[in-house]
């Protein structure tokens, strides 16, 4: 697999990982080559993962040294078949020439709603590698059906060579029973503030165009004054300071806020709240994605409040934990917190909780995804 994108760096990069470890448990051997700027390296007898150092990621200068890199060991190895995103297409042309090598067109993201010449160039370029792929490609992929249908119109690619590959939950999640008593767990963790309150988690990029300013102007105009329920936000990103000047200026004391934690320890920290938001604001960039923290509220039982977006409705659908919040404004956000605070207090959220675990791992587990991506390496393979 060729990428371009540094994940094993990132957050949920574990959960990617996951997948991986499954599809070589599978017996699957499979070689990951990414940019990385810890020079993350794992090495198994079915998994290999080479992150090749880079110090900083510099578009077009990582992408030339990428393809110098990627191309020596792609002479050593002469790949069957070859994974990759669409700044890795010219590697995968050669590699057929050279090799006859099969291809899957991986699409985790695509360049949507990038203004100026910069983004307009991105658009094309991808547009292109569409148009070309559907010639050489022998599958694509495409994380939710709404984007099997982008792809299919920008590309002319018949839908039936689009696999929907959604992100998977990491095994973290699957492993992990949620204790009962919620104070013991915000005590283990050293989450004083937090116990016998009503939390409402945020976790992710704190970024002004995800909506994170508008979430705490929102939670403070309607929250401010009551003591008995926090936001608790967990991440770090460009809109970090802001959220730190207003809650300082606003004196808003239960707001609070957490750098990152590692993924091993987010179970834990969401079992430690009451409900989940997954909150962006509807556009281009969020309306089709299906967010991995939404998998992860679903499958610990957890009452979400979500934006109501084709990407999350495909996801979570009409399950009875979920909130969708249509507008954003104090009525809303309300009337969404007080009926997902409710929901705890319900005999049959219990219930409701076993079942969409059940489902949601069935559906998103790395086992699920990776029995799907096997079959689309097989079928590729023929």
């Amino acid at each position: 697999m060729l990428s371009t994108d540094p994940w094993l760096d990132r957050l949920h990069g574990a959960s990617i990982l996951s997948l991986f470890k499954t599809l070589a448990r599978l017996n699957i051997e499979i070689k990951v080559l990414l940019p990385s700027i810890s020079n993350k390296n794992m090495e198994g007898e079915f998994l290999s993962i080479i992150g090749l150092k880079v110090k900083r990621y510099i578009p077009l200068f990582t992408l030339i040294s990428l393809y110098c890199r990627y191309l020596r060991i792609m002479f050593r190895e002469k790949p069957t078949v070859l994974i990759f995103d669409f700044p890795m297409l010219p590697l995968f042309l050669l590699s057929r020439i050279l090799w006859k090598s099969k291809g899957i067109f991986l699409i985790l993201s695509r360049p949507v709603g990038e203004g100026g010449l910069r983004g307009w160039l991105r658009f094309v370029h991808f547009r292109l590698s569409l148009m070309i792929g559907k010639i050489f490609v022998n599958a694509f992929t495409a994380i939710s059906p709404f984007e099997v249908f982008e792809f299919s119109r920008l590309g002319k690619i018949p839908k039936s060579r689009i696999i929907v590959i959604p992100s998977p939950l990491g095994e973290e999640f699957e492993k992990f029973n949620p204790p009962e008593n919620i104070n013991e767990l915000r005590y283990r963790l050293r989450l004083d503030a937090l116990l016998s309150k009503k939390v409402l988690l945020y976790h992710g990029v704190l970024d002004e165009q995800r909506g994170i300013l508008q979430l705490i102007k929102l939670f403070a105009e309607s929250f401010k004054e009551d003591d008995k329920v926090v936001l608790l936000l967990v991440g770090d990103g460009p809109a970090k300071d802001s959220v730190k000047r207003f809650i300082r200026q606003n004196k808003v004391d239960n707001i609070i806020l957490l750098d990152p934690v590692s993924y091993s320890k987010m179970p834990e920290l969401i079992a430690a709240c009451d409900v989940g938001l997954v909150l962006l604001p509807d556009h281009p960039w969020w309306r089709h994605q299906c967010p991995t923290k939404l998998i992860e509220f679903l499958a610990l039982g957890k009452p979400i409040i979500a934006s109501d977006l084709p990407g999350i409705r495909w996801v979570a659908g009409n399950y009875p934990l979920v909130t969708y919040l249509r507008t954003w404004d104090k009525r809303g956000f309300d009337k969404a917190i007080k009926r997902s605070l409710g929901l705890i207090n319900e005999a049959s959220y219990i219930l409701d909780d076993k079942e969409l675990r059940y489902r949601v791992i069935s559906r998103f587990s790395s086992h699920s995804i990776a029995l799907k991506l096997k079959d689309l390496i097989d079928h590729s393979v023929g």
